[in-house]
C-alpha cells in the first residue's frame, strides 16, 4: 500500500511537470514545486509514512516533476532546432526573428 501511494505521487508529479512544460514557462515551477511538496507531505502523512521515507518521496516527486518539465519543453522545441541550419551557414528560424527589414 505504501509503495503504491509513493508511485502514484511520483507519476502525478511527472504528469504535472509534462503539463507545465507544454503550457507554461519555467517560472511556473516556482509555484508548482511548493504545491507538489505540500500536497505530497499531506498525503504521505495521512498514510503514516516515516520522516525519511516521506522526505525521500517528496524529493523524488520534485525531481521527476522538473525532469518531466525539461523533457516536455525539449520535445516541444526540438522540431524547431536543426543542426543543418548551422552547417550550411544559413541562420535558422530562431536566429532570423530580430533582423530588421534593412538587412534583407
Amino acid at each position: 500500500m505504501n509503495l503504491t501511494i509513493a508511485i502514484v505521487l511520483i507519476v502525478a508529479s511527472a504528469l504535472v511537470g509534462i503539463a507545465t512544460g507544454y503550457f507554461f514557462r519555467i517560472w511556473a515551477l516556482v509555484v508548482i514545486a511548493p504545491v507538489i511538496a505540500i500536497l505530497s507531505a499531506v498525503v504521505l502523512r495521512s498514510y503514516e509514512f516515516g520522516m525519511l521515507a516521506g522526505v525521500s518521496v517528496i524529493a523524488a516527486c520534485l525531481a521527476i516533476c522538473q525532469l518531466a518539465y525539461l523533457a516536455a519543453t525539449f520535445l516541444l522545441d526540438a522540431r524547431h532546432i536543426s543542426i543543418h541550419d548551422e552547417i550550411n551557414g544559413q541562420p535558422g528560424e530562431q536566429g532570423e526573428r530580430k533582423i530588421g527589414r534593412q538587412h534583407e
